[in-house]
């Protein structure tokens, strides 16, 4: 189980700051005169980032279950 805290805290992180800069240009987006295009571009591109960190997470932990701890070893 300790082989998965730095990946699942990492991921974590940049959910995090993903969704702060999210939340950040919609209270930004809030104070202007703009469309709700621009809003659902944010929101969709924050979106894409969290899937991709989800997705990248799934795929280390299946690593990491099937015995590469070390990728770069490879290399």
């Amino acid at each position: 189980m300790n082989k998965y805290i730095p990946a699942i805290l990492s991921a974590l992180v940049v959910i995090v700051l993903t969704a702060a800069y999210a939340v950040f240009w919609f209270f930004v987006l809030d104070e202007a005169d703009v469309e709700n295009i621009v809003r659902i571009i944010v929101a969709v591109i924050s979106l894409f980032v969290v899937i991709g960190v989800g997705w990248a997470l799934i795929s280390r932990i299946r690593e990491l279950r099937g015995g590469q701890e070390d990728d770069l070893g490879k290399y």
